[in-house]
């Protein structure tokens, strides 16, 4: 295969990244996950078929077990219900399918559902998916003078701004008595960030899996802090406020058979491994590995859980990265048990 450019998009980098060998197996595996996914039309038709019920997934984890098991289809289909899937490249464009209506039910990680109620979205919490406590974390290059959160001061840190890797920075580094001001934030994608991270032109990166295990295996690196050495934290199941308040029982169909899916999952993991491979193109080794780091789990949304999501929640206002305070209990589910 002949070198790949890239024209690298940061500001502190210009002209052609050329990418031979272990860089592009690298940046291969950033592209299989990025996809050529197709977003549905978001209009309203979709999540109020009478015989419909529309759910948005991700190239990851239990949705797409699910979807791979069937699992919804023998629940919902005895009530005469058709089971629509969309599929979508990121969590805030499910999120904002979600809270237009397009989709009846779907999952996200923490910050973006805070964005959206912040935004005045209508969605609702109805489940948590807490997530592992290896999978994301602060990653330095092994030949890194930076041995501790306080190195960090007046380094080039590279994250996706208003993502988790946003709030698993500002928090890790509040704890070590560092502002987020004190160090040189630029904002990358996980494509760029890769490129930038391997080439030396930032000093650490911040990212979540599959991203984080795939940089390790190509790039000698430490891990700086994982995400579970700074704080808990939980994706969330979601469903739309007008659907879920309209259909409660299919609300509490959707969450058990989420669990089913986690439950199978965790007891089979060769298959879920070479689900996921076939699904984003990342090797099996790879997403073995991956899977190690995730924790299949749905769980009630417990104190502690919204405990965190409420630290997360205000952790983002006062960076001003939200327009106003907002109080997380105020969109889970009513009718949760």
């Amino acid at each position: 295969m002949a070198p790949v450019a890239n024209r690298c998009q940061s500001c502190f980098c210009s002209g052609d990244i050329r990418m031979p060998g272990r860089r592009r197996f690298l940046a291969a595996g950033v592209a299989a996950l990025a996809g050529s996914t197709l977003i549905a039309p978001m209009t309203n038709a979709l999540a109020t078929e009478r015989d419909t019920i529309t759910l948005g997934f991700q190239k990851t984890g239990i949705p797409l077990v699910a979807k791979q098991l069937g699992v919804f289809e023998k629940r919902f289909e005895p009530r005469g219900l058709r089971v629509k899937w969309i599929e979508f490249p990121s969590g805030l464009t499910l999120l904002q399918a979600l809270d237009m209506g397009a989709i009846s039910f779907g999952n996200s990680g923490n910050v973006g559902c805070i964005f959206l109620q912040a935004g005045g979205g209508h969605i609702d919490y109805i489940a948590a998916q807490p997530s592992g406590p290896k999978s994301e974390g602060i990653l330095v290059r092994a030949d890194s003078g930076i041995h501790s959160r306080a190195d960090l001061r007046g380094r080039k840190v590279g994250y996706a701004k208003g993502s988790s890797s946003h709030d698993l920075i500002a928090a890790a580094l509040e704890q070590s008595g560092v502002k987020l001001s004190e160090i040189n934030s630029i904002s990358l994608g996980a494509a760029d960030a890769a490129f930038a991270y391997e080439g030396g032109n930032i000093d650490a990166w911040v990212i979540w899996d599959p991203y984080f295990t795939i940089a390790q295996r190509h790039t000698p690196s430490r891990v700086l802090a994982y995400t579970g050495d700074v704080k808990p934290s939980s994706g969330f199941l979601l469903a739309n406020s007008a659907f879920a308040a309209a259909h409660p029982d299919l609300v509490r169909e959707y969450i058990d058979g989420s669990k089913e899916a986690a439950e199978w999952a965790k007891s089979h993991p060769a298959e879920v491994t070479s689900t996921l491979s076939v699904a984003t193109g990342i090797s099996p080794d790879i997403m073995a590995a991956v899977n190690r780091n995730a924790s299949f789990d749905v769980t009630v949304l417990n104190a502690s859980l919204l405990d965190a999501q409420q630290n997360t929640a205000d952790r983002l206002f006062a960076l001003g990265l939200i327009p106003r305070k907002v109080n997380v209990r105020d969109i889970v589910w009513k009718a949760q048990s």
